[in-house]
């Protein structure tokens, strides 16, 4: 199966994950643009060279998996910045439309972000005015929504006039015209998917709230969906940085998998409660997320293991969900409303039992948590796993470990498997749960650097965590992976950050 992929951005979650999935099936070819066709964070891509570049290239391959923001707006932060009229941005959906005329059998599969809006000042992935009235521009449209749903406290009203006379009005103004154009393109491919364009639609949301703009723009999506009988075609939910897996695992079982058939996945909880719990930075409850999720990579769900196909393994919070980086002081109902014991357990015998397992672990946001991965290496079971992910967001980690399981059945490059897992153990447990918030208190200080701001010293940074990365790996792995010798190859900030990581190793 030949594929061309145009990813959300340019960061490792959003190249490097598909292409170390896509790995796992040596029949699958999955073909990226060159580097400099893409955005550079907020730096738009050159949109010209880009559609020129695929253009010239679907003539070879079957299908295309490809992103919205990377196509229209020039990529992700670019498509919350820019200033291209509508006529513009959907002059470039309907070359969508002759990518389809020039190539009918071609199969085509989108995903189409709503745009998000943070609760926080901040101008790193938002316009300049961010920095300074971004609270205040979500908590206006916070309040806005509800409003317009249900009936204001005295106070809250109160707190929406005050915001309406504060917030710059020419700020606020941007930002809804803006949401407003997306909204447009948003109805525009949601067209595309009506006429026989676009063959599936996803539409993640990034950092989503019950209320807000980013609800109000969801109802009308909502409304425009099932106003088509779209259904089927368009699924809404929670995520962002996984999509790209997710519609790797939707093309892999939809249009070459034979039979064409769902697979079939068994959720393991660690809770009773993990099923209610609303993930930090999400809008419903985890099992609501995890049944789109299952639906859109081409899986369903089953009752038992013995009818699956793999057992995804889902460590959840008990009822309180932290950070990651908090997790030395767990909440008491991390112990009380949860039996990790029972679960890793569970994990083992189901591998005696030689049913594949793949574990998404959200017990906590931002990163995997350390106890799980020490109790799977002390029962000899870590690197029996056919895929484990604990990265960044419940749904980010949940697609990519869904995506990575459904791939990972019937393999014939068992190496990667374990390859994708310790890739994850590295920058998932290690760097996003431990590393990071330990680099960002201690060392970044004691050398006049920053989390935003490295300074001159960002190679030291990097040998420090690379470093760390060894010790930890070292200290924690004690049983399992034996005969691997680790080495780190590469390791880079690509926003020059300390958010995200990027990793290769040799071994």
């Amino acid at each position: 199966m030949r594929l061309i992929y145009i990813p959300l951005d340019e960061r490792p979650c959003n190249i490097n994950y598909p292409q170390s999935i896509a790995k796992l099936q040596r029949k699958i070819q999955l073909q990226i643009p060159p580097k400099d066709y893409l955005s550079q964070k907020k730096k738009a891509a050159p949109i010209n060279q880009l559609w020129q570049w695929l253009e010239g290239e679907i003539k070879d391959y079957s299908g295309i998996i490809l992103s919205i923001e990377m196509l229209i707006y020039g990529g992700l932060l670019p498509s919350r910045l820019h200033q291209d009229s509508v006529e513009t941005l959907l002059n470039r959906v309907n070359k969508i439309r002759q990518l389809k005329e020039q190539k009918p059998e071609l199969f085509i599969l989108a995903s189409n972000l709503i745009m998000r809006s943070p609760s926080y000042d901040s101008s790193e992935e938002e316009p300049d005015y961010y920095a300074h009235w971004g609270a205040s521009i979500f908590r206006w449209g916070w309040l806005t929504d509800k409003k317009n749903r249900q009936e204001l406290l005295a106070s809250e009203q109160a707190e929406l006039g005050s915001l309406t006379q504060l917030i710059p009005p020419e700020n606020l103004q941007d930002y809804r015209q803006r949401r407003l154009n997306n909204r447009q393109i948003n109805q525009a491919i949601i067209q595309l998917v009506k006429d026989g364009i676009i063959d599936f639609l996803s539409i993640p949301q990034d950092d989503s709230a019950e209320y807000g703009f980013t609800a109000m723009d969801q109802r009308e999506i909502y409304g425009a969906i099932a106003c088509e009988r779209l259904q089927h075609k368009i699924h809404v939910y929670p995520g962002a940085d996984e999509v790209g897996c997710t519609l790797l695992s939707h093309a892999y079982v939809n249009y070459y998998r034979t039979p064409k058939s769902p697979i079939k996945i068994y959720p393991l909880f660690s809770s009773i409660h993990s099923e209610t719990i609303i993930p930090l930075y999400e809008d419903r409850p985890l099992g609501e997320s995890l049944k789109a999720h299952i639906l859109a990579a081409g899986a369903c769900l089953v009752n038992t293991p013995e009818a699956s196909d793999f057992v995804l393994a889902i460590n959840t919070a008990g009822q309180v969900m932290q950070e990651a980086w908090d997790q030395s002081q767990k909440d008491i109902t991390y112990s009380t409303c949860r039996n990790l014991r029972y679960f890793s357990t569970k994990i083992s015998q189901l591998i005696a039992q030689e049913k594949p397992v793949a574990i998404a672990d959200v017990a906590f946001s931002n990163g995997g948590e350390l106890e799980l991965i020490e109790m799977l290496d002390d029962n000899g079971t870590l690197d029996k796993l056919i895929a484990y992910a604990g990265w960044n967001t419940n749904c980010n980690t949940l697609g990519t470990a869904i995506a990575t399981g459904i791939l990972s059945l019937n393999s014939d490059n068992p190496q990667t498997i374990q390859t994708n897992i310790i890739q994850h153990l590295l920058e998932d447990t290690f760097y996003q749960g431990i590393i990071r918030s330990e680099t960002i208190d201690t060392y970044l200080p004691a050398i006049g650097a920053s989390y935003y701001d490295f300074g001159d010293r960002e190679e030291d940074i990097e040998n420090i965590v690379k470093s760390s990365l060894m010790q930890h790996w070292n200290n924690t792995i004690r049983k399992t992976f034996r005969g691997i010798t680790l080495k780190i190859s590469h390791l880079k900030f690509p926003w020059h950050r300390m958010f995200e990581v990027d990793i290769s190793m040799t071994d």
